[in-house]
């Protein structure tokens, strides 16, 4: 009865340690760990005898068992012990009244327990060998078991669980020999409490990471995770690796991806029980690019009027690129390249405006033009000498008519200036005050037609000295030259 008792009990308690965990329930066993158990409970005998409670109410004594274990926790899970259990077994030997019941029992096993990192209530299984002992027979054979653990603390448990360990020959534990084959004592029911050498310890669990999905390069970015700290085993490691060869650590970390790309950040924490992690995919992408110009040319610059200009600009940016160009005389274009004539000569202000989704850029260039010039401009060398009366400074129709030719060219070419020098001839009163007046006269004459008087140097060289290539005799001394002069 006792025994039908003790086994619906325990199968009872491993139907709600099955039925009753919650699925998130902390755990509080520990690994890697030495262990003791103490414990006891009810007897069982099997073999060629009645129930051994029937030699207890016969005064035979009462089944009890003491039980002990010392094993090394490898994983909160599975461990291995060496174990004894001493106990009193009435009625096997109950066909040699006064023989001893006591019998003593050491074992060797390796336990398994369902749930041991998720559940506070968790049974377990267990086998091995056992090598049992009476007064002077012994016999050995297999062990198994079932139980139920149940956490108490970070350093204890409590268990209840039935073993049975069988024997052979048949007659090692009750002398009899009836052809069952083996003998069983076994642990019909006990309890006991567990005792861990280490503290439980209790793994992380990553609860959430936070961070931007999207992001740009360049950009400083947050990243936040949430774990398990109020429960889990200090101290915890917090690692970050954000796909891109760099590494972070904290719970929250900043960081800045330089190339675009799509990356795995992942986050992890760990501790002496183990780690976890959670990853979340982000996407790196240049930022917007504004328009920005680079350069900005002129080809010819100076220009002549009516001469064709080529402008041109580079700019950087994000694709399309729109080019706005107002060249300073009321024209427009657009392009990156362009052309333009200018029909008047002046100093212009270039402008362009590059832009683009992401910003303007705006420069400009000076673009000087300049009045177009007849082949003489460049090519004359040398002008008309005016040749006077004698001791005049007054010019005459011939004079006039041989500086109208230099005006004319003069009037043409604003790139020439002119230098005015006069002379006296030997035997002229006052020759270079003669000289001063002469060259006066021709710039006099020069600004008459409009040439500016800055584009005029006048100086009296008195009477020439040596042999002068002039002709005309003394004529060749009475005169002014006028010598042009590239600005």
């Amino acid at each position: 009865m006792i025994r039908t008792l003790s086994s619906l009990f325990l199968a009872l308690l491993i139907g709600v340690a099955f039925t009753a965990n919650p699925t998130h329930a902390q755990t509080k066993r520990a690994g890697d760990t030495f262990y003791l158990k103490l414990g006891g409970g009810f007897s069982d005998y099997t073999g060629d005898f009645a129930d051994p409670f029937e030699g207890f109410s016969d005064g035979d004594g009462f089944p009890y068992t003491w039980v002990g274990e010392v094993g090394y926790q490898v994983s909160p899970a599975f461990g291995v012990g060496l174990g004894y259990q001493a106990g009193r077994y009435p009625l096997v030997n109950n066909d040699v009244p006064g023989t001893d019941p006591d019998r003593l029992s050491g074992q060797l096993l390796g336990r398994y327990t369902f749930g041991a990192e998720k559940w506070t209530v968790a049974p377990y299984i267990d086998a091995g060998a056992n090598l049992s002992f009476t007064g002077s027979d012994s016999g050995g054979g297999p062990t198994v078991g079932i139980g139920l653990d149940i956490v108490l603390n970070d350093w204890a448990s409590f268990y209840a669980e039935s073993r049975a360990n069988f024997t052979f020959g048949d007659d090692a534990m009750d002398g009899a020999d009836s052809g069952t084959s083996f003998d069983g004592l076994s642990e019909l029911l006990g309890v006991g409490v567990k005792l861990n050498f280490k503290t439980a310890t209790t793994p992380p669990r990553v609860l959430a990471v936070d961070g931007p999905t999207d992001v740009q390069t360049g950009e400083s970015v947050t990243f936040s995770a949430t774990v398990n700290e109020q429960e889990a085993t200090r101290p915890l490691t917090y690692r970050w690796d954000f796909g891109d060869g760099s590494t972070g650590s904290g719970l929250t970390t900043s960081h800045t991806f330089r190339q675009p790309g799509e990356y795995t950040v992942t986050f992890t924490a760990s501790n002496e029980a183990g780690e976890a992690s959670r990853s979340l995919s982000v996407n790196a992408t240049r930022p917007p690019q504004p328009a920005r110009i680079t350069s900005l040319n002129a080809t010819p610059n100076p220009a002549d009027e009516g001469e064709s200009v080529s402008f041109s600009a580079d700019a950087r940016g994000d694709s399309p690129i729109s080019y706005a160009w107002d060249f300073g005389d009321g024209a427009t274009g657009s392009g990156a390249r362009a052309s333009h004539t200018y029909d008047e000569p002046g100093t212009y202000t270039v402008e362009l405006s590059a832009s683009n989704d992401a910003g303007e850029d705006t420069r400009t260039l000076t673009m000087t033009v300049e009045r177009a010039l007849p082949p003489i401009c460049t090519s004359v060398s040398e002008f008309n000498s005016a040749f006077f009366n004698r001791n005049s400074s007054t010019l005459t129709d011939e004079g006039r008519s041989a500086l109208q030719e230099n005006l004319d060219i003069l009037s043409q070419c604003p790139n020439l200036d002119v230098r005015v020098e006069g002379f006296a001839a030997p035997g002229e009163r006052n020759a270079q005050a003669l000289s001063e007046d002469r060259a006066r006269a021709v710039a006099q004459f020069y600004q008459e037609g409009d040439i500016a008087a800055g584009r005029i140097a006048t100086s009296g060289e008195g009477q020439p000295e040596g042999v002068t290539t002039k002709k005309g005799g003394t004529q060749q001394y009475r005169r002014v030259d006028s010598i042009p002069q590239q600005q």
